[in-house]
């Protein structure tokens, strides 16, 4: 598991006497492990809400820690569609808009592994879907590049998302959808209003 402290190895056996132990004396509940994960991303990453819980009850413990990947406790929640562990670290102060080492919000991370619970979450509290990452991807781009067809509805009717959005090489979630096979995310995108004249970097129409 990366090796790590005392509270990382409590939290890795899901013991929370030990982690309630261990936080009354003190330990330090930022230590970050050999992958740069601290107790709050373990906590996360491995569904454990009571444990981060009492992590996040530390004053000093910090919400938006990054890992070696730049992934905040919130990334993991997103990426593992952990409604539960989304909503509390949005309580405690997590950055919603928070970017990764590839320039990804949660809520790119959350389209990209098709977590609709969490997409709904973040919207509920006034994530900006239209922030680009790597390579200027929305994340409609991913919604439509993997096909998940309730976030794409999603992101386009409740929060505004551009439906014609460029990547740096000029494609579209339209352009995605085709380009993958996701007929079904092409035809509700032309559904919604998108250009089927627009030409990416390769001068392709989708």
């Amino acid at each position: 598991d990366g090796g790590g402290s005392l509270l990382h190895h409590a939290i890795t056996l899901a013991n929370e006497e030990a982690v309630k132990f261990l936080l009354l004396n003190n330990a330090n509940p930022n230590l970050a492990n050999a992958r740069g994960s601290t107790p709050l991303h373990l906590a996360t990453e491995k569904h454990l809400k009571p444990l981060a819980e009492l992590l996040l009850g530390r004053r000093s413990t910090n919400v938006n820690a990054k890992d070696e990947d730049q992934y905040t406790a919130l990334h993991w929640a997103a990426q593992n569609g952990d409604e539960a562990i989304t909503r509390l670290l949005l309580d405690r102060g997590a950055a919603i808009n928070e970017t990764d080492g590839q320039g990804r919000t949660p809520a790119h991370v959350a389209c990209q592994h098709g977590q609709e619970n969490v997409i709904r979450v973040l919207l509920s509290r006034g994530v900006d879907v239209r922030i680009k990452g790597k390579d200027n991807w929305t994340a409609l781009h991913f919604a439509a590049w993997q096909g998940h067809l309730g976030i794409v509805k999603l992101l386009i009717k409740q929060a505004g998302a551009d439906v014609d959005g460029q990547t740096t090489d000029g494609r579209t979630p339209l352009h995605l959808a085709s380009q993958r096979g996701q007929y079904r995310v092409a035809r509700i995108l032309i559904e919604l209003g998108a250009d089927v004249h627009m030409t990416s970097a390769g001068l392709n129409t989708p």
